[in-house]
């Protein structure tokens, strides 16, 4: 009889956003779903812009032409939308077109990336975070080798080096869930706390396009060294709105140790077909002058949002953090209310959905996150249902 991964089975709580889900259904079967508010799973509101739209359009009408049809393409992502990546993204920070790897979404990246370490590596994960870094470490049978590293108010909700020595970093920054980022400085110190300990350093920039602090990089190649210790992936999901069409990057520098370009390149080719060839014209798109206008504008809109109930809801005497650099709002529960407890008041009395902090990490307990993908509408008739609490 076929035998079972064990390690699924220390999975010991179930993947949130599928429970969130289930209640959510149970809402919907009670009252009409249009009166619902949906400030949870960070989802697109807003439609592609023109130029992607376009440049799929384009692409897809390429291959029903004989003389321009696609078929399998490489597996590390097409050379125009690599090296489009590497001129627009990294300009003069050294990065070259056959070090970018394009893949159909951030998170596949960091749930795949920890298949080239060694079961007994000994893991660091802020808490909290984006789940998946636990959960597919469990998955691999590192459940007892992690280290989880505390992000709280005293310490701004930023991961701090551990005293101790670990193998492998994980660092979302702008942060999902908290919304806050780190600086140049916090970044120098991640970098001497690698380079000394030979540790490497996966870092989920998922948010870059919503950065507004001029001392928070825009990559983390801008602080000298990261290209010994950090592998970097990013996506178009949230920066151009693809998160139904599956498009990303990673960045894995030639300069890192254990040829570890080398071994990721091996394990892309050997289990990827790579991202369909339409969805990389319009990824390249987005990159273009006109691209980049138009995604911009979308994020701002996101980045007004996050304004909008930050300020709205400090005006009514609530603590919270982040929509600063990241289009998430940090809410810390009121009256000493679990997370849960929260999110179900909030679903309940003003059917408004949010995600629960202690769904990112224990240290979540206490807070809930809020996604600013919305508009001004929905935004401000979230404020006037929180208000009537």
């Amino acid at each position: 009889m076929a035998k079972i991964n064990p390690h699924f089975s220390r999975l010991h709580s179930p993947y949130i956003f599928p429970v969130i889900e289930e209640k959510l259904a149970l809402l919907t079967s009670q009252v009409p779903p249009f009166s619902i508010i949906n400030l949870g799973i960070g989802d697109i509101a807003l439609p592609l812009a023109p130029a992607v739209v376009k440049a799929i359009c384009g692409a897809t009408e390429e291959m029903g032409v004989k003389e321009t049809q696609k078929g399998y393409g490489p597996s590390e992502g097409y050379l125009f939308l690599r090296e489009g990546v590497a001129k627009s993204c990294y300009g003069d920070l050294g990065i070259s077109p056959e070090e970018i790897f394009i893949s159909d979404g951030a998170n596949s990246d960091t749930s795949n990336l920890q298949e080239l370490f060694a079961q007994d590596s000994v893991i660091a994960i802020p808490d909290p975070t984006y789940p998946v870094y636990k959960a597919t470490n469990i998955m691999a049978g590192r459940a007892d080798t992690i280290t989880l590293l505390p992000c709280t108010i005293e310490n701004g909700f930023l991961p701090q080096p551990p005293s101790t020595r670990v193998d492998l970093v994980y660092i979302c920054s702008p942060s999902n869930p908290t919304g806050v980022a780190l600086n140049r400085d916090a970044w120098t110190r991640w970098i001497t706390y690698a380079r000394e300990n030979e540790a490497l350093i996966v870092h989920d920039h998922a948010y870059s396009a919503f950065i507004r602090s001029p001392d928070v990089p825009r990559s983390v190649y801008e602080i000298p060294g990261a290209n010994e210790v950090v592998i970097e992936c990013c996506s178009f999901s949230k920066t151009a709105g693809f998160t139904g069409l599956r498009c990303a990057w990673a960045v894995v520098p030639r300069a890192l140790p254990h040829n570890l370009h080398a071994l990721w390149k091996k394990r892309t080719t050997t289990k990827s077909n790579g991202v369909a060839y339409p969805i990389q014209r319009g990824a390249l798109a987005a990159l273009t002058a006109e691209g980049k206008q138009e995604t911009q504008e979308q994020v701002d809109i996101y980045m007004k949002q996050a304004e909008l109930l930050s300020s709205g809801l400090k005006k009514l005497g609530f603590s919270c953090f982040g929509g600063t650099d990241a289009p998430y709002i940090w809410w810390k529960t009121p009256h000493g209310m679990s997370s849960w407890q929260f999110f179900d008041t909030l679903l309940e009395k003003c059917h408004l959905v949010a995600i629960p902090g202690l769904g990112f990490g224990p240290s979540g307990e206490g807070y809930i996150r809020l996604s600013t993908f919305t508009t001004s509408e929905i935004a401000q008739e979230a404020l006037a249902r929180i208000r009537k609490l």
